[in-house]
């Protein structure tokens, strides 16, 4: 009886052992902790520049196959009329750089019209000659900047607009002496500042003087046309057309022989 209670103690101490083991087993398995992720959204917007509509202004640019856009950089604001007018005998081709139109061919005196409708910076080109231009379109109530002068040669070439052409001299030369006949010339002269330019013209062969003309043009805008007085014979074919104006270096402009003065 002694040894059974013996071994139902033993039993007893046993199962409480074991069972005590498994309890703190139980107790120490780890609870796993949740892991909670924030996600960053980035959007990504793209600013769109809205075309504006058509002001009504329009501003002239001159082209020349020699000389190129006249004036050569133009600022505008946007909704703005750009007319591009080929003062130039010869026939040129007007390339937009940006796309902005096909190339358009414009002969003697003719004209192509385009709004620009969004601000920026664009440039042209005149076709085989490798003469650009510039258009900066500013949005609408930015001041215009006013641009700085480097030298007072720029300042004149953006002043005025010039074209000198004389019919081709006939040649009267004989044996050694060479002759040549100016029988008819014209030049046009355009005033694009404000501000009054009174003006010398002289018509010259080499060192030689032949005309000389003065007149005031008062305002931008504001033009002269005139032609030679009289036939001259001169021993040379380069004739020079030289302007004097008050403020400025003289400048000069070749005069160009054509077959017909228009």
């Amino acid at each position: 009886m002694v040894q059974l209670k013996s071994i139902l103690f033993i039993t007893l101490l046993w199962l409480t052992v074991l069972l005590s083991g498994c309890i703190e087993e139980k107790d120490s398995t780890a609870v796993p902790t949740p892991v909670t992720t924030t996600a960053t959204i980035t959007s990504t917007s793209s600013t769109i520049v809205p075309e504006v509509a058509s002001t009504g202004n329009g501003t002239q640019v001159k082209l020349d196959s020699r000389r190129g856009f006249i004036p050569n950089i133009q600022t505008i604001k946007a909704g703005d009329e750009v007319v591009w007018d080929n003062f130039d005998t010869v026939t040129v081709s007007l390339v937009s750089n940006d796309g902005l139109f096909e190339a358009e061919s414009l002969a003697y005196y003719k004209k192509y019209r385009y709004i620009f409708k969004k601000p920026g910076t664009y440039t042209f080109t005149l076709e085989n000659t490798g003469l650009n231009g510039t258009i900066i379109v500013e949005s609408q109530g930015i001041p215009t900047p006013v641009p700085s002068i480097t030298s007072p040669n720029q300042a004149l070439s953006t002043a005025l607009y010039v074209t000198a052409r004389m019919k081709k001299m006939i040649d009267w030369s004989w044996g050694n002496e060479i002759k040549y006949e100016l029988e008819s010339l014209k030049v046009q002269i355009f005033n694009q500042q404000n501000n009054p330019l009174s003006i010398k013209a002289q018509i010259l062969s080499g060192d030689q003087l032949l005309e000389e003309k003065s007149f005031v043009l008062e305002n931008q805008g504001s033009s002269i046309q005139f032609s030679n007085d009289r036939k001259h014979f001169v021993n040379s074919t380069n004739m020079t057309l030289r302007l004097l104006i008050q403020g400025y270096p003289p400048i000069e402009y070749p005069i160009i022989a054509v077959d017909q003065l228009n």
